[in-house]
């Protein structure tokens, strides 16, 4: 019985070391079939969420060379190069995606850039590149420079305390959540609020109103929080609320 037990599992591990891609994460792309995102789209999908998960636990650099071959191979065929950036991008850049990754964001956007192929899309992914290196762990905290409070007035950073920032758009439904959720975090809290729907009421927020809030921030991702120390280093990067 130890020996057909034994036997088994020896003929499992060489069945996943055979499935496995070559090389780990950096050889994954490299005997992928590309062309099967015509014929099995969802299939095509499944397998680079499949690569999006690898990187959870991968250096980056075996993820870069990954993505590298990918974009490599990619270039041969223009649509299936935008499919594949649009999934990079929900998969690397979308604050709510389980594989957020600023590092490999920016390598994207630079392949992207440097590709040359996505030229009609280009402002809008240099744009999203822009936002992304924004208010990351141990940056100094980046805000608004024309933020005002309800009266008009402008919000100066407050300097020696420690900071909550909360970015709402009150159109959305989970915006008034987020602030009350938020509303026991240490220090000052400051809500940047952009739209046309007038300022929620929660207690302890400095509302502040930008007309531009596109020049910061991806607005599409709100409700979105970060926090700073008292020396106005981001301690918390770009989160959404839980």
């Amino acid at each position: 019985m130890k020996t057909f037990v034994r036997y088994v599992l020896a003929t499992l591990a060489v069945t996943l070391a055979a499935c496995s891609p070559k090389g780990g994460i950096g050889g994954f792309w490299k005997d992928a079939d590309i062309s099967s995102l015509k014929s099995d789209f969802d299939g095509a999908k499944e397998h680079f969420t499949e690569f999006a998960e690898l990187t959870l636990k991968a250096p980056s650099e075996e993820s870069e060379i990954a993505l590298d071959v990918l974009f490599d191979r990619l270039a041969a065929d223009e649509v299936a190069y935008y499919v594949y950036e649009e999934w990079c991008e929900g998969a690397f850049y979308n604050i709510l995606s389980p594989y957020r990754n600023s590092a490999l964001f920016e390598h994207v956007a630079a392949r992207v850039e440097a590709d040359g192929i996505m030229a009609g899309d280009s402002a809008r992914i240099q744009a999203l590149r822009r936002y992304n290196s924004l208010n990351l762990k141990g940056q100094p905290i980046t805000l608004p420079e024309d933020m005002t409070l309800p009266g008009g007035e402008p919000l100066e950073y407050p300097s020696g305390e420690e900071v909550t920032v909360l970015v709402i758009n009150p159109s959305c439904r989970s915006c008034l959540p987020a602030l009350r959720a938020l509303a026991g975090a240490p220090g000052r809290h400051i809500a940047i609020c952009f739209g046309t729907r007038e300022v929620p009421s929660v207690p302890g927020w400095d509302y502040c109103h930008t007309a531009d809030i596109r020049r910061f921030f991806d607005t599409e991702a709100a409700p979105f929080w970060f926090a700073a120390d008292a020396g106005g280093t981001v301690t918390i990067p770009w989160s959404p609320v839980e």
